[in-house]
């Protein structure tokens, strides 16, 4: 059962379960200071919830009197009128004549998940007003990120008379220039940081400068969303939806927006939420042909959880853009035939087999690298890697990985033939990645770059490394330690082995769906024993825990081999630990076990716990 948790004031630190310095270095902290507390005791009271939902809940900063909303996020009661955003009203209204008019529209997405989504939806809703549009996905090696003027004078060629670009376009000035020198009328749609100048379009896109309806945390496939719904409503207007052409469910396509919503890694509160939700259910239905070819492909198993479409579905799709045919996620999201679907499943698959073997070699390089580079004392405020057998469309994913792995903001870098260099770079809270790389880009030291606080993107000369290091160090040292300084694992409650049930993980499950900006909740399990543990699969350490009462938790610590966690887990088999981590169902021959995602341990005796050389 769970452990009950005092409402009583705390001290100022509060430290939860006494942990000051776990294996991973961090002090574990109770999430909830004594006012959100309070306001948990009287979540759990006035609506009847279990202590430990309402501590979710408070934790999240849900008020009392919207509990039952906040529980049943409602896509109908979140979504304001889609003309509150810049532009809406006439994006809308040309796209509309483009439908009554049987114009031949293009679509020009992005090569990830976000733009393969916002491109099939709105390709979907198109057909459904009785056209075919072109749909176009640049290549990320040879055709780079966002439109370009070849690919734009090709469009025209092939008779399109409107261009709507999707989760790109509002930095790209001159193809957009050329696209209406060529006689197309363009509509942006689009969620990047916009500059003050716009390209000669109807640019709708909550982050211009002049935009004030606060849905800047919308992923572009949730603002296509939007506009569908606007141009719906003026179809609708117009009599346009008829017996033989009748109004699509536009419902039916949130599993699409849930997808690009998740796997965008957009913060999951309000309308996003409510997007996810309700995305889960149509998902669930097994409609879109595409997606269920995709699911069955990645061999889900179970009703689909946020965390299937961020680490199963959104890889495949993810996977033709890196390596592969840069429309095939747009493809299958489009197809309603299942044989098509099946085997352009199938073949994203096996791509993201082969992007996984590729990201493998490319890992265990860029950390000899950087272990290399920091010494073992690990200093400095960055990392930064290179190599010319690199894949470019890999350099993210590794990045991300290096991030991880160090704790600190990573860049990895391609280095091409011809002297230049195309990465990415990923970084942790705190410190603004997208700022210093807009600087550098302005001092002349890179040759292109830019993106926001988390993740960014560069392309620079063989030459400018070094500088491009040592200006990294120097921006951002100050930034980075504080950062550093100021990290701890926040705790929702505790729970022992016996409690963490399927019915337990279920009830927080209420408070979903979880992901950025809705973090899933983080469950203490106080003083179990680690009975059993072993290495698994690629770096992953699987445990049994086992609580003073004889009941057992499976556990997973995710490519902790050789690291603090994974070497703690091996090297102290019988010893008594704390654990902290996010509780899952794990589903296995049609059978249901809870099972802990280990985050992180600190020992009940920190005298006796080892955590470094090579386990027993």
């Amino acid at each position: 059962m769970a452990l009950a948790l005092a409402a009583a004031p705390k001290a100022p630190s509060r430290l939860f379960l006494g942990v000051e310095h776990s294996v991973s270095g961090k002090p574990w902290r109770d999430r909830l200071d004594e006012r959100a507390t309070a306001r948990a005791l009287a979540i759990a009271q006035r609506h009847n919830l279990p202590e430990l939902l309402a501590r979710v809940l408070a934790g999240r900063g849900v008020e009392i009197d919207d509990v039952e909303a906040f529980l049943d996020p409602t896509v109908k009661r979140l979504m304001p009128d889609p003309h509150t955003l810049t532009a809406m009203q006439e994006a809308a209204t040309r796209i509309a004549d483009a439908a009554t008019r049987g114009e031949k529209v293009a679509i020009f997405g992005d090569y990830d998940v976000d733009g393969a989504t916002a491109s099939a939806l709105l390709a979907r809703f198109l057909r459904s007003a009785g056209l075919d549009p072109i749909v176009y996905i640049p290549d990320r090696i040879f055709e780079g990120y966002g439109p370009n003027v070849d690919a734009i004078r090709g469009l025209a060629d092939r008779g399109a008379k409107l261009l709507v670009t999707v989760d790109c376009g509002t930095t790209s000035l001159e193809p957009l220039a050329e696209a209406k020198r060529l006689g197309l009328d363009v509509v942006v749609i689009d969620h990047h940081q916009a500059d003050e100048k716009l390209p000669d379009a109807i640019v709708v896109n909550p982050n211009r400068l002049d935009d004030l309806s606060k849905l800047g945390h919308l992923a572009a496939v949730g603002l296509v969303f939007m506009t569908v719904v606007a141009v719906n409503r003026i179809l609708r207007t117009r009599g346009w939806w008829s017996e033989s052409r009748p109004e699509p469910d536009l419902l039916g396509l949130l599993e699409i927006v849930a997808l690009g919503t998740v796997a965008d890694v957009v913060p999951l509160r309000g309308l996003n939420r409510a997007f996810v939700s309700k995305g889960l259910i149509a998902l669930r239905r097994r409609e879109n042909p595409g997606l269920t070819a995709l699911m069955d492909a990645a061999r889900l198993s179970g009703p689909p959880e946020p965390w299937h479409l961020g680490f199963m579905l959104g890889p495949r799709i993810n996977a033709g853009g890196r390596i592969g045919r840069a429309d095939l996620g747009a493809q299958l999201l489009l197809t309603d035939d299942p044989s098509e679907a099946g085997r352009i499943a199938a073949e994203l698959d096996r791509l993201n087999r082969e992007r996984q073997t590729l990201e493998q070699q490319m890992l265990a390089e860029a950390e000899a690298e950087a272990m290399a580079a920091l010494g073992h004392d690990e200093k400095g405020a960055v990392v930064l890697v290179a190599a010319a057998n690199w894949h470019p469309g890999i350099v993210g994913l590794i990045a991300a990985r290096l991030k991880e792995r160090f704790n600190r903001p990573a860049f990895a870098i391609a280095l091409e033939p011809g002297g230049t260099g195309t990465g990415s770079g990923r970084s942790i809270a705190g410190v603004d990645l997208g700022k210093a790389v807009r600087h550098a880009v302005a001092e002349g030291m890179l040759l292109k770059g830019g993106g926001h606080a988390m993740a960014a993107g560069v392309t620079l000369k063989h030459t400018a490394l070094a500088e491009f290091r040592a200006y990294l160090e120097s921006e951002l040292a100050a930034s980075v330690a504080a950062a550093r300084a100021d990290q701890a694992l926040l705790i929702d409650g505790a729970v022992s082995a016996g409690g963490a049930n399927v019915e337990f993980i279920s009830t927080l499950s209420r408070a979903g769906p979880f992901g950025a900006g809705n973090a899933e909740p983080v469950i203490a399990l106080p003083s179990h024993t680690i009975a059993y543990a072993e290495e698994v699969g690629q770096a992953h350490v699987r445990a049994r825990l086992r609580a003073g009462d004889g009941s057992m938790l499976n556990a997973i610590a995710f490519r902790a081999v050789g690291q603090p966690i994974g070497n703690a887990l091996l090297k102290n088999r019988g010893q008594q630990i704390h654990a902290a981590g996010t509780l899952s169902i794990d589903r296995w021959n049609g059978s249901e076990r809870a099972q802990l995602r280990i985050m992180d341990l600190a020992s009940a005796d920190p005298a006796q716990i080892r955590v470094s050389g090579t386990p027993d």
